[in-house]
């Protein structure tokens, strides 16, 4: 009996055994994987490291560095919607809201590089809603519509109505934020960029008026053709000329507040410094 006795207890060690051993199996297993994509990584043979990591992935999805260095391998590969999945899962990992937000900002800045645009959008808002003053997302949204707009090239047509988004949501930065300096720079350069379009336009309609009010030379040996809605068109041109240099005194009278209020934020940011410079130990 007792000899059987051992023999049990020597079987249940053994079965225990046998259990740990899967499990350290599959744990060395996974760590064979992640090995070999940090090598891979390393030497810069990116698809090979996305293939490793996958693989260890599948043995233990709980290594949240592994998700983290596929998405960058993915990235290198310009595979950015790969990219964005093995980021996602990130979220798992995420304790805080704003660590959550922060992984949402993160693929969006991908997509901003990257394109298309619109999902750059979709995850920006997604840390939005998360957090609704993130101002590093609002300063992305903002500085894709300055994009879109032309403000970032001299050579771009303007395009007004992403203008128009650019200053709006910078706006909402600034409100959140009134000791971003860098917003007010920023918004300078959108409006500076309308009032240049504003102009064009404005000279624009002046030659128009001036057209429309001059009579269209006569063929020779007839008579002179009167234009019976030329003093409409010249009105209608000259009304337009009048909008368009309101929107330009408006936008340069903005500009210049800019001006002002940058230089008061740069002013409290170097105050700030000093102040903790002076608080050193």
């Amino acid at each position: 009996m007792k000899q059987l006795g051992r023999v049990g207890l020597m079987l249940g060690v053994l079965a225990l055994g046998g259990t740990l051993g899967c499990g350290d199996e599959k744990a060395e297993k996974a760590k064979e994987f992640r090995v070999k994509g940090t090598n891979f990584l390393a030497d810069k043979n990116y698809a090979e490291s996305t293939k490793a990591y996958e693989e260890s992935l599948k043995l233990d999805p709980t290594q949240e560095k592994v998700w983290e260095r596929k998405a960058f391998a993915h990235l290198q590969l310009g595979q950015t919607d790969d990219a964005a999945q093995a980021a996602l899962k990130l979220l798992d990992f995420a304790k805080t809201p704003d660590e959550k937000a922060a992984i949402y900002r993160n693929i969006a800045a991908m997509y901003a590089k990257n394109g298309p645009m619109e999902k750059a959008v979709e995850y920006f808002q997604e840390a939005l809603k998360i957090n609704p003053k993130d101002t590093d997302s609002l300063g992305w949204i903002a500085e894709m519509h300055s994009q879109r707009g032309g403000a970032r090239s001299g050579s771009a047509p303007a395009v007004p109505e992403e203008l128009e988004k650019a200053l709006k949501v910078y706006d909402q930065v600034i409100a959140i934020n009134p000791d971003s300096a860098n917003s007010y720079l920023n918004k300078r350069v959108v409006m500076a960029k309308y009032m240049e379009h504003a102009n064009a336009m404005r000279t624009a309609a002046e030659q128009e008026a001036i057209e429309a009010a001059m009579p269209p030379k006569p063929e020779k040996g007839k008579k002179a053709v009167v234009d019976p809605d030329a003093a409409e068109r010249v009105a209608a041109a000259k009304a337009s000329a009048a909008a368009h240099q309101a929107r330009i005194d408006q936008l340069k009278a903005e500009y210049d507040e800019m001006t002002k209020q940058f230089g008061e934020a740069t002013k409290r940011a170097k105050a700030a410094q000093a102040a903790q410079a002076t608080n050193k130990p």
